[in-house]
């Protein structure tokens, strides 16, 4: 068993020079080299996931949990080239665009895309910049930031403490990585608030799954049903035990949620 308590996956690492600057890919593979195929679709997916605030580490559970199950899993990050000169710009728009780079030339076929509180804007903006020429089966918007309530940095204080309510100490793990993006974090958060992700789901036609955790006050299930009924395709909303960050400690149930997600297959 892994150290996550799932089965033993091959993980690896990979780096990539792209016009928007180098970047970093965390790749975990299945033990038996297979993917999985779920019963929502015949067609093996690779899936693909852009963390919040560029910070990959407390997704790596849920890759893992994924991989154990059969999926190629990537990772991607975008933030881990730290010299000053010649990186990807920390805004939503500028990590979609390395995304979008990146993914058009990553040849994984057919993917589901993952993004998670600012990085599941930056999975929406990848996605609708790539389409159609990657082969996208559905986009996953997990704990998606910021509801048109809290784009004024004084709300913004309030409803992040009571998203992190429910979360021990290990559940923050993204605290720790803080030091490693430093004033990266500032330009990301002030580039999701002036950022739109309702006005944007109008022009996504694949299938969405938004989800977010029972106690999570950055996603209340209301801004849920709101980008839901505001997207161009087929659409679902699910709420998961947890608070923002329950990616990290309900990893299997967003797991089983994102193997779901996709068009179902054609007779």
């Amino acid at each position: 068993m892994g150290c996550d308590g799932v089965a033993d996956v091959v993980e690896r690492e990979r780096w990539h020079r792209l016009p928007a600057g180098p970047v970093r890919s965390l790749w975990f593979s299945p033990p038996t080299g297979g993917m999985f195929s779920p019963a929502t679709g015949g067609m093996d997916r690779s899936v693909v996931m852009f963390p919040g605030l560029g910070l990959p580490r407390y997704l790596l559970p849920l890759a893992r949990a994924l991989a154990a199950g059969g999926a190629q899993v990537v990772v991607f990050d975008a933030l881990a080239f730290r010299r000053r000169r010649g990186r990807v710009t920390p805004t939503i728009h500028g990590l979609a665009e390395a995304g979008a780079q990146w993914l058009g030339q990553a040849d994984l076929g057919t993917v589901v895309v993952f993004g998670h509180s600012t990085g599941a804007q930056v999975a929406l903006e990848t996605v609708l910049t790539v389409a159609p020429s990657v082969e996208v089966d559905g986009l996953v918007m997990a704990g998606p930031t910021f509801e048109p309530g809290q784009r004024r940095l004084r709300r913004l204080a309030p409803a992040a403490l009571r998203a992190y309510r429910k979360e021990t100490p290990r559940e923050l793990v993204v605290v720790r990585d803080l030091a490693r993006v430093r004033t990266d974090v500032i330009r990301i958060v002030l580039s999701g608030l002036r950022h739109r992700p309702e006005a944007r789901v109008a022009s996504l036609e694949l299938p969405l799954t938004l989800t977010a955790g029972e106690g999570d006050a950055f996603a209340p299930r209301g801004w849920l049903d709101e980008l839901a009924a505001g997207a161009g395709g087929p659409t679902r909303v699910v709420v998961l035990p947890g608070s923002h960050n329950n990616v990290f400690p309900h990893a299997g149930e967003v797991a089983a949620l994102v193997r779901a997600t996709g068009r179902p297959q054609e007779d």
